[in-house]
């Protein structure tokens, strides 16, 4: 349970609750130390979000404690305790559907990694896991059905399904889905499933066709093999 703190006043707070700062674009990323991991704002920057909404932050973490995603908060910090730097993403993967209890898994993935998403439902199966498994192009629709013109083609004069993320989450939800675990859906597609899915929902793996699905690579690489990419219009 979150615990409020005492203020120098004797005012009963929630952790979060400070002073409104003065008003500048929110960017933690600027921030040169990690004070909310510390819960130490004494010298936050003019834009630290913990300063300027601490209000709306203890609301919505009074809501989270107290409702139906209570255990969910709970369980996730517990997993990344326990298996800290010791076990992989699928592993931990595995461990919070345990912890929650959940039984029938849901994993939405993109044709492209059927091979892989096959292996992965393999490793389910074998935890005692129940598996449900969407494919990206459920439906046979045409690309042009929403709109993409033939030069916007990845091979131009031929047919192209199209990705449907709205109906891998419809589909999912439907089978009883208790938990979405998403394998490679295409930037924007994966946007999709997440707006539109009502299943609490995790990701595997994002989609990444020139690193070989390791998004972070041009990052780790910034400044030298990839600096193009901070190239204006790279």
């Amino acid at each position: 349970m979150i615990q409020e703190s005492p203020t120098t006043s004797g005012e009963r707070r929630f952790p979060g609750e400070r002073r409104m700062s003065m008003k500048k674009a929110v960017k933690c990323t600027d921030c040169a130390a990690p004070l909310c991991y510390l819960n130490v704002f004494d010298h936050a920057p003019a834009f630290c979000p913990s300063t300027r909404y601490g209000e709306e932050i203890g609301e919505v973490s009074r809501k989270l404690v107290e409702g139906e995603l209570a255990e969910v908060a709970r369980v996730s910090s517990v997993v990344e305790g326990v298996n800290y730097c010791r076990k992989t993403r699928v592993e931990e993967i595995i461990d919070f559907a345990r912890r929650l209890g959940l039984k029938r898994l849901g994993v939405a993935f993109c044709v492209g990694l059927r091979r892989e998403a096959a292996v992965f439902a393999d490793i389910l199966e074998s935890q005692g896991f129940e598996v449900l498994a969407a494919c990206c192009k459920l439906g046979g629709i045409s690309k042009e059905y929403f709109g993409v013109q033939d030069g916007e083609k990845i091979n131009p004069g031929t047919y192209e399904g199209a990705c449907n993320p709205a109906a891998q989450a419809l589909v999912l939800e439907r089978e009883g889905s208790q938990l979405n675990i998403l394998l490679g859906l295409c930037v924007g597609h994966d946007s999709i499933f997440i707006a539109t899915t009502r299943v609490l929902t995790t990701v595997l793996a994002t989609k990444d066709r020139v690193t070989g699905h390791c998004p972070l690579q041009p990052i780790y690489l910034a400044d030298s093999y990839y600096g193009k990419i901070k190239a204006a219009g790279g």
